[in-house]
């Protein structure tokens, strides 16, 4: 088996387009980040989505949590580090970070995958190509706590819309980086200006599409912990979230 580099990291600036209104970088903007280093490195070990279509097999992000130290600025210079664990029969798990320059670490984040065929049946791992064995077996972070308390009855959504065509990906359902912007806006300027993120986990349900509506719930669960959900049609819950405030 060949051995190639079971680390990837990029250099990169805060983007305008990157930052919030306190010119500190929004959270989809750190998932954008993860998202496109995660594709590049497993097109260079070999599973990229590009070898995967071949075989009507595509990539799917099911969980991710996400441990923010220091939210880095506007035109603060970065790198982004990632590095795949060993898959197990059918989950693919890849660790996250975020660091600055002086090598301080600012975020980290742990995630988990799979793949799916045209059919929608998850794939064994056993039957996907990798051009190495060597996985780093130290996570970012270590995080086991995956349960997302549901938010209870439904009232009025604390945000809510119609899916159009600019919030579609490559595989025509809505882009798992902008479920983060739909959490984050059930929050007010006010709140967001007041607290200070410590992190947040997103689990991805089911998939949204053109024409749907989605409703947006939040529940505190204590102080500075909110349960956020996301339902689609007023039936389906399609994503669901944990965001923790210090």
């Amino acid at each position: 088996m060949s051995d190639v580099k079971n680390v990837m990291e990029e250099a990169g600036t805060v983007k305008n387009y990157e930052a919030d209104f306190m010119q500190e970088i929004k959270p989809s903007a750190i998932l954008g980040r993860f998202q496109e280093i995660a594709a590049e490195h497993a097109e260079h070990l070999g599973f990229g989505d590009s070898l995967l279509r071949k075989d009507g097999m595509f990539w799917v992000l099911s969980k991710i949590y996400v441990e923010v130290l220091r939210k880095p600025v506007y035109l603060e210079e970065i790198k982004t580090v990632t590095w795949p664990h060993a898959p197990n029969k059918a989950i693919f798990e890849r660790s996250f970070s975020i660091e600055s320059t002086s090598g301080e670490r600012l975020i980290n984040a742990f995630s988990r995958w799979c793949i799916l065929n045209a059919q929608g049946r998850i794939v064994p791992a056993s039957r996907i190509p990798c051009k190495t064995d060597r996985f780093i077996e130290e996570r970012s972070v270590t995080f086991e706590d995956w349960a997302v308390p549901e938010c209870g009855a439904r009232g009025v959504p604390d945000f809510s819309l119609k899916i159009a065509n600019s919030e579609y990906d490559l595989n025509y359902h809505v882009n798992n980086i902008k479920y983060a912007d739909y959490i984050f806006n059930c929050f007010s300027v006010e709140e967001l200006k007041r607290s200070r993120l410590r992190s947040f986990q997103i689990h991805y349900i089911k998939q949204s599409h053109e024409g749907d509506v989605l409703s947006f719930y939040r529940k505190e669960l204590s102080p500075g912990v909110f349960a956020v959900e996301g339902v689609k049609n007023g039936a389906e819950t399609v994503v669901a979230a944990r965001v923790c405030f210090a």
